[in-house]
């Protein structure tokens, strides 16, 4: 459906699209003669259906840039720190040092 073109280009974007926003979408196309009265049910399901497909496709390019800026400015990752924070437990529970004693 061309639907979700047309909403787009009513200013509506593609993030956090409501089920009321979707349904007056809709109804716009519907009264422009653009969408079938009997099809507005079927529409607002698609249009939000493709929202949130198009935002979940966003959130992993948002987050692939992310990790590509971290990467490329030599930022550790969480998993990183996790690493060296088990390897330093790890080196803590090898060396024994001895115990202070008080001078009594």
């Amino acid at each position: 459906m061309d639907i979700i073109r047309r909403a787009v280009l009513l200013g509506l974007g593609v993030i956090s699209l409501t089920k009321e926003k979707a349904e007056e979408v809709v109804d716009d196309l519907v009264k422009r003669g653009e969408v079938a009265s009997g099809e507005r049910f079927k529409a607002v399901d698609t249009l939000l259906k493709e929202v949130d497909k198009q935002e979940k496709e966003l959130e992993q390019k948002i987050a692939g840039t992310v990790q590509k800026i971290v990467a490329d400015m030599g930022l550790p990752t969480k998993k990183d720190l996790e690493e060296i924070a088990n390897t330093l437990k790890k080196i803590e529970n090898k060396i024994s040092f001895p115990e202070k004693k008080d001078a009594t």
